[in-house]
């Protein structure tokens, strides 16, 4: 028998990392394609239950800050490191984002660990979305001291916060689950699937989303 839109759920596991702008614009166009979606009449009772999970791009990265453009230009070279930028910052403005490459990169294991405990608090979407919005838009490093003001702003407590990301709880998890991706061939991110069935990799139209949605109900 065929499920009902109005009690259909539809389940979206993100594989992410906090410093990659294709992430940022994913999220973007994936929220895109489900407001679109759900304008639709006869999917207007559908949800969705989206859920993040951690990747490192550079696991090896130091948690001394460098600039960005110092990072882009080891990984791609002096001459590429300014095209990519350029690049980034056109398709981030169709986007609605505007990318900015003046601030430093730091280790992203804190900033996962952030998002996992926002998860515990049923903050993980906007966690996930301001920590986006500092690194990418506001030049804003994830050091510990700037990860709690972010946690702050979602609405989390700020003793709590400092607490959790001056132990290291988390830790061993949050690098299990990376490791868990990994071993699942997630080899770049952003990479979605949805309903358990349908993998997509990179930042893929809201017209794809849409499609497979579709499919899905």
């Amino acid at each position: 028998m065929a499920t009902n839109s109005s009690t259909k759920t539809i389940k979206i596991d993100i594989v992410s990392d906090t410093v990659c702008p294709w992430c940022y614009i994913g999220k973007n166009r994936l929220e895109k394609a489900i407001s679109a979606f759900k304008s639709k009449p006869e999917n207007k009772d559908v949800r969705f239950d989206v859920n993040w999970y951690p990747y490192q791009l550079d696991p090896s990265a130091s948690k001394t800050p460098i600039p960005k453009m110092t990072m882009y230009a080891n990984k791609f070279g002096p001459a590429r490191a300014p095209l990519i930028r350029d690049r980034m910052i056109k398709v981030g403005q169709e986007e609605g984002i505007n990318f900015s490459y003046n601030g430093n990169i730091v280790n992203t294991l804190d900033s996962h660990r952030l998002i996992e405990f926002a998860t515990s608090h049923g903050k993980q979407d906007e966690m996930v979305t301001e920590l986006f919005r500092n690194y990418f838009e506001e030049d804003k490093c994830g050091e510990i001291p700037t990860l709690i003001d972010s946690a702050v702003k979602v609405g989390l407590d700020r003793k709590e916060v400092e607490d959790f990301l001056k132990s290291n709880q988390g830790v061993k998890e949050t690098q299990a689950k990376i490791e868990k991706a990994k071993l699942q061939g997630v080899q770049g991110v952003p990479n979605i699937t949805i309903a358990n069935k349908y993998v997509l990799s990179g930042a893929q139209e809201p017209a794809t989303f849409e499609e497979v949605f579709s499919r899905v109900v």
